[in-house]
């Protein structure tokens, strides 16, 4: 179990690095003059670094062992993170963000890619615990940020404190790795011929699962205040409350998978969201929406780290990067498809189209049979 410990905190530590510099924007945007355009441009420069350097590291580990990919990945990501704080102009936080693209996209692909091995050694599902406690150093880390700013910490005394513990206790967790090197040198090239029959439904069920999930991130706020009506803080209860539920899903999944297994915790999770959507959108008391808020992030939390587990053990760990890649830029993409058509239809009926894909996702769950740790494809 200590490479489980060790895992946990390194999902634990790429949250919470990735929400202190988000949570000082405004005075990154501020420090480096940069309008909302520009700040586009550095966030597409972030997006496309991120998924490129996903598609890599899955080839990278199967060759190097996911430790030092993890070991390059945390570097560069800390880094890029006193380089933003270093930025002064648009053009070089555009290219500071590219970096941490990189590093992010290494960092969480390769945890992942440690994650299953972790799994797979131990016998029993522990992705959605591992993707948990990224959601606690998500929180820890916006936390820290509010604190920062609340008592007025400069940008770079805050981020500089953040890389030098970050820094330290990535170290610390890459003493209690597994090995998961591929043990021969035509190892890492047989990883490239992957069971596409098995993997594209994953694939599938994953886009859909990631598009449900990273609409509810990115809109689930913005409905609550500007449609529902209810105040700034009424909004952010609503999505504290989906977030903690997912934090709280993922930390317990493990026995519900030892007891139902992946295609009925999935399966009966998806139905949970789409009944969780409908009381956001279809109710008028506020109090369904808190409760939709809580049912939306405990019946999605399941998809993206069931789908994981199932593809390692379906292909290759190094599929997992991969699949990571596909989860990641679902969550991008599917929202600023949400923002499309609430432009056109208005954003309730926007939310409610993502039924269809939670159906997806249910009717899709079979696919999740057979894959549980230690088992083969």
């Amino acid at each position: 179990m200590r490479a489980a410990r060790g895992v946990s905190l390194v999902f634990a530590l790429s949250g919470a690095t990735q929400a202190s510099w988000m949570s000082r924007l405004p005075v990154i945007l501020e420090q480096t003059d940069t309008n909302f355009v520009r700040l586009g441009v550095g966030l597409l420069m972030l997006g496309v670094g991120t998924l490129a350097a996903m598609l890599l590291t899955g080839p990278a580990c199967g060759r190097y062992g996911s430790r030092r990919v993890l070991a390059v990945g945390f570097a560069v990501t800390l880094l890029s993170l006193l380089a933003i704080v270093l930025s002064h102009s648009p053009p070089a936080l555009a290219l500071s963000l590219l970096a941490m693209g990189v590093g992010s996209g290494v960092w969480d692909a390769g945890m992942n890619v440690q994650g299953y091995a972790v799994e797979n050694g131990l016998r029993k599902h522990l992705m959605s615990h591992f993707h948990g406690w990224w959601s606690i150093g998500s929180m820890a880390g916006a936390g820290l940020g509010l604190a920062a700013t609340r008592f007025s910490v400069s940008l770079l005394a805050h981020l500089a404190a953040v890389c030098l513990i970050t820094g330290s206790l990535c170290l610390v967790s890459l003493r209690s790795f597994v090995a998961d090197k591929a043990a021969r040198p035509d190892a890492a090239r047989s990883q490239s011929r992957w069971p596409l029959r098995r993997l594209a439904p994953i694939a599938a069920l994953m886009f859909c699962g990631a598009v449900v999930e990273g609409a509810a991130g990115d809109w689930l706020a913005v409905y609550l205040n500007e449609v529902r009506h209810l105040s700034h803080t009424g909004a952010a209860l609503g999505y504290a409350l989906f977030v903690s539920a997912m934090a709280v899903g993922r930390l317990a999944a493990e026995r519900p998978h030892r007891h139902v297994g992946a295609v009925g915790v999935v399966r009966t999770g998806a139905i949970l969201a789409g009944v969780s959507v409908g009381l956001i959108v279809l109710t008028t008391a506020s109090s369904w929406a808190f409760v939709g808020a809580l049912g939306w992030g405990v019946g999605i939390c399941w998809v993206f780290p069931a789908a994981l587990s199932a593809t390692g053990n379906a292909a290759t760990p190094s599929a997992v990067a991969a699949m990571t890649a596909v989860g990641y830029s679902a969550s991008v993409f599917g929202p600023l498809a949400i923002g499309g058509m609430a432009h056109a239809t208005g954003l309730g009926t926007a939310i409610l189209s993502l039924v269809p894909l939670i159906f997806v996702v249910a009717a899709l769950a079979p696919v999740l049979a057979g894959a549980a740790p230690g088992q083969s494809g």
